[in-house]
């Protein structure tokens, strides 16, 4: 088996929430909203027998979340080390030298919790009587920071290297707020402009375990279904995502970006499908050539797209990110999620080969392993059943390792 002292394994996308993060009652109403009911019942579509088993897998899937987000933060990064190694009924998957994929040891699993950013928009109605309670984003930055700090404490040779993406959305904060937010999260100001060592060297130091509650982000994820919109057209909205953009890009800091129909949406389905459309970034890039900006999930669609019977048919979303990526040198996308079954490796394997035959080989550089944990634990049993997948995934072997190794150093700006 093939060891290195210096190989990383990332997973890209990953959320760790407690129950005090979330808006408990907007949560469980996506949970309900997105729920099939009418098959579960056995309404259409299954027997009874069968509806009463996807019926009880579902709502233990539920149970399952839920359970988990009952935990402190630091005994969620203690409970994704211990699955790996097999301590929850799983197959072993890691131990001391590291993690163990695809006929490779990792030394280290690096893995990058995206905050998510719950402040309700200006104006934003409540679905109950009672005040919703909110929970600051800066304090949750600081329980981040705490919980970071108390893994590294608790586990100075864990398997674990942690790097946050904060979660933030532009237009639930004034200008001087989101710039104030922002400058506080990274290693990096203003009069550091292009000098990109500063900013990679400092994610090298974090990685070993040094942090503080300031300064210690990696990157930056935004989330169209709650609001976020790439190219507003009021002025002033549009300024707070021109500082968000012109500050990434002169630092390499990457972006991630919610890229499917699902997810936890608070605002209307087709608006944040509107804002979700990779098409919708096309005037960003444009402007900012050079961002650092991954769409998660491949842009896989989950609800039922209705045949286009008269005009040219429309491009599914995931073939506007390859076309992005042809167009752009720092375009990306991660396939979080959607690995929670076998069969969508086989799929994706078939799209890869055609771009092969095509000759458009870019995708090779830019596609990030990710798993949507914990949010996958809706359609999967655990964090190791997710590495399971991958591991027997219908993917060459060294596309894996491309994959989940060598294609986030360059996302991250890790030099």
């Amino acid at each position: 088996m093939k060891t290195s002292k210096t190989e990383y394994f990332f997973d890209c996308h990953c959320h760790t929430m407690t129950l005090g993060h979330v808006n408990i009652t907007s949560f469980l109403e996506n949970l309900l909203k997105n729920t099939d009911w009418e098959v579960l019942l056995g309404i259409v579509g299954s027997s009874a027998k069968s509806s009463d088993k996807r019926i009880s897998a579902h709502i233990k899937n539920i149970f399952n979340l839920l359970t988990l987000m009952q935990n402190d933060l630091a005994d969620i990064f203690n409970i994704m080390e211990d699955d790996l190694k097999g301590n929850f009924a799983g197959e072993s998957l890691a131990d001391d030298e590291g993690l163990h994929m695809n006929g490779r040891t990792y030394r280290k699993l690096v893995i990058t919790p995206l905050l998510m950013d719950f402040k309700p928009l200006p104006g934003a109605e409540s679905s109950t009587y009672y005040p919703q309670p909110r929970k600051e984003l800066r304090t949750v930055i600081n329980e981040y920071s705490f919980a970071i700090k108390q893994y590294y404490r608790e586990r100075p040779q864990g398997l674990l290297y942690i790097l946050p993406f904060l979660g933030i959305n532009p237009a639930a904060y004034s200008m001087k707020e989101l710039t104030s937010i922002v400058e506080d999260s990274f290693n990096f100001s203003t009069t550091k402009w292009l000098k990109h060592s500063v900013w990679s060297s400092s994610l090298i130091t974090r990685m070993e375990g040094h942090i503080s509650p300031k300064k210690m982000f990696a990157g930056i994820k935004l989330y169209p279904p709650m609001g976020f919109n790439p190219w507003p057209e009021d002025k002033e909205e549009r300024k707070k995502v021109e500082f968000l953009y012109s500050y990434a890009q002169a630092a390499s800091i990457p972006i991630t970006t919610h890229c499917n129909d699902g997810g936890f949406i608070t605002v209307d389905y087709k608006l944040a499908n509107r804002n979700t459309n990779p098409a919708a970034w096309e005037k960003v890039l444009e402007r900012y050539p050079d961002l650092h900006l991954n769409f998660a999930h491949t842009g896989v669609r989950t609800t039922l797209q209705l045949p286009i019977l008269f005009g040219k048919k429309e491009k599914s979303w995931t073939e506007k990110i390859f076309d992005l990526m042809d167009q752009y040198e720092h375009v990306y996308t991660d396939f979080s999620y959607n690995g929670i079954s076998p069969k969508f490796y086989q799929r994706f394997s078939q799209q890869l080969s055609e771009l092969e035959t095509a000759g458009r080989t870019r995708y090779r550089d830019r596609i990030l392993f990710g798993t949507d944990f914990m949010i996958n634990l809706l359609g999967i049993r655990s964090y190791q059943h997710y590495y399971s997948f991958y591991q027997e995934a219908a993917l060459d072997t060294e596309l894996k390792h491309l994959f989940a190794s060598v294609n986030p150093l360059s996302f991250l700006n890790i030099r």
